[in-house]
């Protein structure tokens, strides 16, 4: 839990200075290269904001009142070409074979089928005219395998039996069941073209013709993009000012200890996101920040040291404003937290994570909140 806080934070103020593999950071000197605790002002003890003074490492500009600019939601015809192709994937045109009646692996059947259980038709074992890929593997073992081989017009009874366990009706986990289908006809798959015909074909009520369709996926994109803009505008504001006040920033040196866990958060961070795509690390964030796997450990360096300035920049607003997160006020949010989480204790709950963090955490919010209220937002 400890490591997830660090994270938590740490991912806030990375959402916004991600970069690509290579690009210096603004205020980043040529050249400049990881410093010793020595060099990074007074040691490598300095892990957290509380350790040290943020003044001393930045040089504020305007950070109150800004103006700044989101992007309002938009629609391009690229963003329809790119929904109508993902469409014509996932509904590919099906062609009847003529050349042949039996039915073989790969093929697309039309099948009508009947499943018993003591003699007895059960629920959902009964469908006409179902479209089944022989060897896609989507019924239970030996239903499609029993298709394969049967002719156009057959009928045949297949007696097979639910596997053990059986999650999606663990009641029939185990039990013997008859199945009789009858093959209807079998079909082979080609990309489908997006044509007058096709989207009459589909099941979308006033679309006849291509450009029909075309204001369809517009329409539906455009009211999905206002949707997530309405949801997400807050966060886009926050980043926006964000972004803004980091260019009226400049930063000297940064503390070792806090550049030392700012790399261990972003490198748990990709690590959890890799494991999640199934990469190795070095393939993730080369793939993701347009650099090589032998480069990926300096990539994770630069996105650290940025986060590490996003970190000082949010510490020095705060010192000037004048923005503390007491004791007291940490106990009190460490007790509700330790409600909602199911401990018996704010101390129980605090011994579990890495308090420190969670008090950055809190000075964040309270920082961005003064710099969001103040900003003069545009679209």
């Amino acid at each position: 839990m400890k490591k997830n806080i660090v994270i938590m934070v740490c991912t806030l103020i990375l959402a916004g200075v991600f970069a690509g593999c290579g690009n210096q950071g603004k205020n980043e000197p040529e050249g400049q290269t990881e410093k010793t605790g020595q060099e990074a002002g007074n040691g490598a003890e300095e892990v957290y904001l509380s350790d040290f003074t943020a003044g001393d490492y930045v040089t504020l500009g305007e950070y109150k009142g800004l103006e700044v600019e989101i992007a309002a939601p938009e629609v391009t015809e690229e963003d329809i070409d790119r929904f109508i192709t993902q469409v014509l994937a996932a509904n590919p045109e099906l062609v009847p074979i003529t050349d042949r009646s039996i039915a073989e692996t790969g093929d697309v059947v039309n099948v009508d089928f009947e499943g018993k259980i003591d003699g007895e038709a059960f629920e959902g074992g009964t469908a006409a005219g179902y479209q089944i890929t022989l060897g896609a593997g989507g019924f239970i073992d030996g239903f499609e395998e029993g298709i394969i081989g049967m002719e156009v017009g057959e009928t045949k009874d297949l007696d097979l039996a639910f596997p053990d366990p059986y999650l999606n009706n663990p009641d029939l986990a185990g039990t013997p069941v008859v199945f009789t289908i009858t093959l209807n006809s079998i079909n082979t798959q080609k990309e489908a073209e997006l044509t007058d015909e096709y989207v009459a074909g589909l099941p979308i009520e006033g679309c006849s013709t291509v450009d029909d369709f075309r204001e369809y996926v517009r329409d539906g994109l455009a009211q999905q993009a206002q949707e997530y803009y309405e949801v997400n505008k807050e966060n886009f504001k926050i980043d926006a000012v964000m972004a803004k006040v980091a260019e009226n920033t400049s930063f000297e040196e940064i503390p070792q200890g806090m550049l030392d866990r700012m790399r261990e958060a972003v490198t748990e961070t990709m690590t959890s996101r890799a494991q999640m795509y199934g990469q190795e690390l070095a393939d993730y964030v080369a793939e993701a920040y347009n650099c090589t796997a032998d480069t990926y450990e300096d990539a994770i360096l630069q996105q650290a040291q940025q986060a590490a300035e996003q970190y000082l920049m949010v510490g020095a607003i705060a010192e000037a404003e004048g923005i503390q997160i007491t004791d007291e006020k940490l106990e009190e949010h460490l007790a509700e937290e330790a409600l909602q989480y199911g401990f018996e204790s704010a101390e129980e709950y605090k011994d579990a994570i890495d308090a420190e963090s969670y008090r950055e955490y809190l000075l964040l919010q309270e920082v961005m909140e003064l710099l969001t209220e103040s900003a003069v937002v545009k679209e």
